[in-house]
């Protein structure tokens, strides 16, 4: 089908004319101190990025930023990074990697790292392969990070350093701050927020929170109706192939999408349990045992209930507006009364059951209320016999309205 060939031109398009997440106004801080107002594009970098990608103006070349240039970037109360050469951790936290050694293994590094909490005590954060490691500084001091390792105590048993209790004991003393707690606070990045906002607060030191502004995931419940141009062949083995015509159907689904909470909302999965019907018939010449040349009209129904299971790619134009890109696995859960039927020859009279297949889609959406899509689902087999070959592919014009 011509059609067919709509769906990668659209998306190759997409692809090159946005690309790209919003570039928000910021700053960045060269090696001499020099401090340069920019604009960044925010990649929301889940760890420690070596590069990042600015303008000078709005309308100005593209530029790299390298951390050997640059020693702090950020915009505003949205996110910073700064750059830091310190002893690092590089033990695993995988249980299966763990070691009897307790002790952290440092060796020296220069890295970018995120700004989580800026005060009188200030706390750091960076990621690698799933482990979150923390920092901190106090006053004008140097930033030195939080010591938490967990470490194999006989075969069985793991054991943990918390090294950091004593740490931000020994350094933060505060009226307000008992002895429990800091015997109690956790090695994650929402107690150790909270607990260095709370000392902050203690000393009426102003802080800025950064994590104010993190993502949070979100949830789309979408109805999405449609127009389907599906297409069937056929082909009982030592018969001719059958073709049949080109069918307009309806198609209607409901889908729940998770926006995953990194990446500027880049990101989502989706399932959409989807009705969708296929009918058509052909007339069919075929000769039977005696030699004779006969006509039978073949017709069949397919309807069905599809689960198409995917994810999602968001290229923002600018608040409201995005071009996306999505792929995902099909599979019909459940068949009501598809079937296939011939006027006078009960060898076409078959059952229908289709396999999965891929669908590949592209589209746009405004405002995260409305969308538009257009889908191709890949050829498939609609017919579960060993001695009969069938294709069915169908491409969709999908609208959408997201009722949250």
């Amino acid at each position: 089908m011509k059609i067919k060939l709509l769906l990668p031109t659209i998306l190759l398009l997409a692809l090159n004319a946005f690309s790209q997440t919003n570039f928000e106004p910021g700053y960045l801080i060269l090696n001499n101190g020099t401090k340069t107002d920019c604009f960044i594009k925010n990649e929301d970098w889940a760890g420690s990025p070596t590069t990042f990608v600015y303008k000078l103006a709005e309308n100005d070349e593209v530029k790299l930023g390298t951390i050997k240039n640059i020693k702090e970037f950020g915009s505003g109360e949205s996110f910073k990074y700064v750059r830091a050469t310190m002893d690092i951790d590089q033990s695993t936290d995988v249980v299966n990697n763990l070691t009897d050694v307790r002790n952290p293994i440092m060796k020296e590094e220069t890295i970018f790292l995120k700004a989580l909490v800026e005060g009188k005590a200030s706390l750091y954060y960076t990621e690698r392969e799933n482990i979150k490691r923390f920092f901190y500084k106090f006053d004008e001091g140097e930033i030195e990070q939080l010591i938490y390792k967990r470490y194999l105590v006989t075969s069985s048993k793991i054991g943990k350093n918390e090294r950091y209790k004593q740490q931000l004991a020994t350094t933060l003393n505060c009226s307000k701050l008992k002895e429990s707690t800091f015997e109690n606070l956790e090695y994650k990045k929402s107690k150790l927020v909270n607990f260095i906002t709370n000392y902050n607060d203690c000393e009426n030191s102003e802080t800025i929170v950064y994590t104010k502004n993190l993502q949070k995931p979100k949830f789309n419940l979408t109805l999405r109706p449609g127009v389907a141009f599906s297409s069937l062949y056929i082909q009982k083995l030592g018969d001719e192939k059958i073709n049949f015509d080109q069918n307009t159907g309806i198609r209607i689904g409901l889908e729940a999408e998770y926006v995953l909470p990194f990446n500027n909302g880049k990101w989502s999965v989706f399932i959409e349990p989807t009705y969708r019907n296929y009918e058509s018939e052909k007339e069919f010449m075929y000769v039977n045992f005696n030699t004779i040349q006969k006509t039978t009209l073949i017709s069949v129904t397919y309807n069905s209930i599809e689960l198409p299971i995917g994810g999602r790619h968001y290229m923002f134009l600018n608040q409201s507006s995005a071009f996306f890109v999505d792929a995902a696995i099909v599979m019909d859960v459940s068949m009501m009364d598809s079937k296939m039927e011939s006027s006078n020859e009960n060898g076409y009279d078959l059952n229908v059951k289709a396999d999965a297949a891929f669908a590949l889609g592209v589209g746009f959406r405004f405002k995260n209320k409305y969308s538009l899509e257009a889908r191709y689902h890949t050829t498939r087999q609609l017919l579960n016999y060993d001695n009969v070959d069938s294709g069915y592919d169908s491409f969709a014009f999908i609208v959408g309205y997201n009722f949250l």
